[in-house]
């Protein structure tokens, strides 16, 4: 996929336990994969492979998943069918995912507090690396660096791994709990979502150490979801149960607040830098975002309730 063309949008609707295959340009349902093992959560895409990886979380959420899962499903995006599904047994509740420099998938299982190593080609797990950590449910790879970054919510921690040499790693240790991650484009700086009020923390990689704490200007309640675009022009910041996003300008950090719908979850760049599309999981709805104008361009209602999407 180059950034000006992408040929599919897939959606998991967590709530309707679907995925859904959308038009990328008019946002019109085209398909659907349905019966997703309990609960369909987050997405990683390889494009080189024409497949998607959908974890199966449980059928809770983070801090209450009293009948954790243990599968990552294999989507053919171009097929649109679901053609297998990885057993990470021992491991549970897989959550976040993301390739790696090596082409490995990483996937962070909250509940095991560890992180499964899958080889795309054979779809097994190759590798399990320890987080040490009660609460590990997202990651955040830095593939420059090939360094693996856990964020351990209510521990106030983040696990840092190196990719290929499992005797680094140490414990960077947060001001407050965490609900969210991402990495600054030139990989020195982490951002870090504050669970308990409306400011980013920006860790320093090396030092571990806050550097400084970001104030969400436009925000009342604490957010989640931390994402920084692929042409690293933008860092989008997702409300928690609060239906407003942030989009900061980088390197500058100007804040353009923008309005979406009810209980926003993730979000997706499109490829071609012109708009970022918000999940609305409470209203069954996406929002389409105009980047160079901040403004909302469209709403269009899609499944029971997403939480992930991503343009292939």
């Amino acid at each position: 996929m180059t950034l000006s063309h992408c040929s599919g949008l897939i959606v998991v609707d967590k709530k309707g336990a679907q995925l859904l295959f959308l038009h990328p340009t008019t946002l019109e349902v085209l398909d659907h994969i349905g019966g997703m093992p309990s609960l369909p959560h987050e997405l990683a895409i390889d494009e080189t492979r024409g497949l998607a990886f959908v974890p199966a979380y449980g059928n809770g959420f983070h801090g209450n998943n009293p009948l954790p899962n243990h599968f990552v499903s294999v989507i053919d995006l171009y097929a649109r069918t679901r053609i297998s599904d990885i057993d990470l047994t021992p491991l549970e509740s897989p959550h976040t995912l993301r390739f790696g420099p090596d082409g490995l998938l990483y996937v962070c299982c909250e509940n095991s507090s560890a992180v499964a190593v899958i080889d795309p080609e054979t779809k097994r797990v190759t590798h399990i690396l320890q987080a040490f950590s009660r609460n590990a449910h997202r990651l955040t790879i830095l593939p420059q660096r090939k360094l693996i970054v856990t964020e351990n919510e209510e521990d106030a921690t983040l696990t840092v791994l190196r990719i290929g040499d499992d005797s680094v790693r140490r414990t960077i240790v947060l001001p407050a709990p965490s609900a969210g991650i991402d990495h600054l484009p030139d990989e020195k700086f982490l951002v870090v979502s504050n669970a308990l009020k409306p400011t980013l923390f920006l860790m320093d990689v090396d030092a571990g150490e806050l550097r400084q704490e970001v104030e969400l200007k436009h925000h009342h309640k604490s957010a989640q979801v931390v994402r920084v675009s692929p042409d690293g022009k933008w860092l989008l910041v997702i409300g928690d149960f609060e239906p407003i996003v942030t989009l900061i300008s980088l390197p500058q950090w100007d804040q353009y607040p923008v309005p979406v719908g009810q209980k926003p979850m993730d979000a997706a760049f499109r490829p071609d830098g012109t708009t970022v599309l918000v999940a609305n999981e409470d209203d069954g709805t996406l929002t389409e975002i105009q980047l160079s104008s901040r403004k909302v361009l469209r709403t269009v209602k899609a499944g029971v309730g997403c939480e992930t999407l991503g343009f292939f």
